[in-house]
């Protein structure tokens, strides 16, 4: 049975929908899977109820597309409110005997451990897509449970490494969160790490689809032990993203003044980040405030720094993984369900960064910002032109007296 074919008509449990990876899956189910429903767990938070929550999160960028071709599509979504903290995720007798027809459940970030336990009393559970992490372990990372503890259920326990900008969903290069690994593709600063190790960022939509299609996966097989799979992540090397960022640094460029690169040597990363970085934000902050102007290129500089910082351990050594699964996975996918539901794609990695710079532009970028850079950028481009041309033409008028 095809995925699409298996997914018609069910009724479908999401739960860590705010995070960046729950979004993009929360989409992509609505718009690929038109017969299916899915039930939300939120909780209020902030004054907001959860049903504002989710107009919130229908009303950001990545939704634009799902609006135009299925406008609708919000009233296949049931919300409840809970809490993943608690016992029964915190739901109401009603609201659990209004689940009882789930038949896949998402956990898409968060504790998992309640989510798991509240499975159990699902009577039509077929399986569970659960998300985690690559970096919790060390050595070879094996295609098996590795200090997890998972129940006896239908689990695809799915280890993603940094889920980075989309490769094509729900359009190229889409983000909305400056990470660590955006920062570096679009050149926004210098990074800490060896450039020659494999580059660890999955695109969001390859991500989102390796979740669907794994649950399909373990839900046609029937077992009722769980199955791990290690996502394929770029498939190149952090030197080839920065080799291959340098036209979506210059057409797109990130408003601080970041260099592009990385370094595994620790006083010659300090020394180029302290002068080439933070000096010159600092000197552009004094220069607005002595205009009457916000200083607030320094703060962007912080904000870069603490985005890298959080890449540090991650690019600093090589890890080993097991992929082999998921190749199998997109051989067993029908044609069609590979042209929508990919779980491994061949990328132009000098478009996707691109698009991903582009992306980051319009969403993490404050405009104002932007500008001020520009304005610099235009400055430092031309200034050694002008004062040739002036210095010539004072030597000229002087010639003549």
């Amino acid at each position: 049975m095809s995925l699409c074919e298996w997914y018609a008509n069910r009724m479908v449990l999401l739960t860590g929908v705010t995070s960046e990876l729950g979004r993009v899956l929360l989409e992509k189910i609505l718009r690929c899977l038109p017969n299916v429903t899915v039930c939300v767990v939120l909780r209020s938070q902030n004054g907001l109820s959860i049903e504002d929550r989710l107009k919130k999160i229908f009303a950001s960028p990545g939704y634009e597309r799902l609006k135009q071709e299925m406008p609708n599509a919000i009233s296949r979504v049931k919300t409840f409110e809970g809490n993943l903290l608690y016992d029964n995720l915190g739901l109401s007798d009603k609201d659990k005997a209004s689940l009882k027809e789930v038949s896949v459940a998402f956990h898409a970030g968060g504790p998992h451990d309640t989510v798991l336990e509240y499975c159990q009393e699902l009577p039509k559970l077929k399986s569970i897509a659960l998300a985690s992490s690559i970096f919790r372990h060390r050595g070879l990372i094996m295609e098996n449970l590795q200090n997890e503890k998972i129940p006896e259920l239908p689990v695809a326990l799915v280890r993603f490494s940094f889920v980075g900008p989309a490769h094509k969903e729900p359009k190229p290069g889409f983000v909305e969160i400056l990470k660590g690994p955006t920062a570096l593709m679009v050149g926004a600063g210098f990074a800490y790490g060896n450039s020659s190790f494999q580059a660890e960022i999955i695109p969001m939509d390859i991500a989102v689809n390796t979740m669907i299609a794994a649950a399909w996966e373990v839900g046609i097989s029937n077992g009722r032990k769980p199955m791990t799979y290690n996502a394929v992540s770029l498939g190149c090397t952090w030197e080839d993203l920065i080799k291959n960022n340098r036209r979506a640094s210059w057409t797109f460029p990130y408003p601080t003044f970041g260099i592009r690169g990385m370094t595994s040597i620790g006083p010659l990363h300090w020394i180029l980040v302290l002068l080439l970085e933070w000096l010159p934000s600092v000197l552009c902050d004094i220069v607005l405030g002595l205009c009457g102007r916000k200083q607030r290129i320094h703060a962007e500089y912080k904000r870069v720094r603490n985005a890298l910082q959080a890449l540090k351990p991650i690019s600093s050594r090589s890890w080993s993984v097991e992929r082999n699964r998921v190749y199998l996975l997109q051989q067993r996918l029908t044609a069609a369900d590979q042209d929508v539901f990919p779980v491994t794609a061949e990328i132009d990695i000098e478009a996707y960064l691109l698009c991903a710079a582009a992306a980051t532009q319009k969403s993490c970028v404050n405009e104002d910002n932007l500008k001020i850079i520009r304005i610099i950028n235009l400055f430092l481009l031309y200034a050694p032109v002008v004062f040739v041309v002036a210095y010539i033409a004072s030597r000229t008028l002087l010639s003549h007296e």
